[in-house]
């Protein structure tokens, strides 16, 4: 017969075991439980630009279907992801110009895919046509991407320098 204090640390064991169980929904996704603290961390990390896809469901973040319930249950949290979509957006619209200010002739493949999708974004939080060639950034500021080249030169003196190349010099006009 077992003795009086295995009995308790087994019941202990039982009632840790229930205490940790995660609630689960019908459609076995995890039950989160809304929280001041959480929505802050939410709305935090979506206002640093994250995307939500990578974030829901990890970490004890909820997945899409609790966020958006969210939304509609609590008005300030609501209120308070909608800023913080506002400031993401305005993450990506910096990030499209550092990005494109950082293109070197080796990167400029991926620089424009990423440009093209932080583009896109923008467009798309701001409710504009995602292929509309003529975007702006809110208050018709109108956001312009120069492409530049440069090439190693050298000066008199044989000291290597880099300078531009401007438009005419890289066209060839035939004659």
């Amino acid at each position: 017969m077992p003795s009086r204090s295995s009995k308790a640390v087994a019941a202990r064991a039982i009632a840790l075991a229930k205490a940790k169980r995660v609630r689960r929904r019908k459609d076995g996704s995890r039950e989160i439980k809304y929280s001041r603290a959480l929505a802050q961390e939410i709305c935090e990390r979506i206002g640093r630009g994250e995307i939500w896809s990578r974030i829901s469901g990890t970490d004890g973040m909820p997945e899409y279907s609790t966020l958006y319930r969210w939304q509609r249950k609590y008005p300030e949290f609501a209120e308070a992801f909608a800023l913080a979509r506002a400031a993401a957006t305005e993450t990506r619209a910096d990030e499209v110009l550092a990005v494109s200010m950082e293109a070197t002739r080796e990167t400029i493949q991926e620089d424009r895919l990423l440009v093209g999708s932080l583009k896109w974004h923008v467009a798309r939080a701001d409710g504009i046509g995602a292929k509309s060639n003529n975007w702006t950034l809110g208050n018709e500021r109108r956001l312009v991407i120069r492409v530049r080249e440069f090439e190693r030169a050298w000066r008199e003196d044989g000291t290597p320098y880099v300078r531009e190349i401007t438009a005419s010099e890289t066209r060839s006009d035939p004659e």
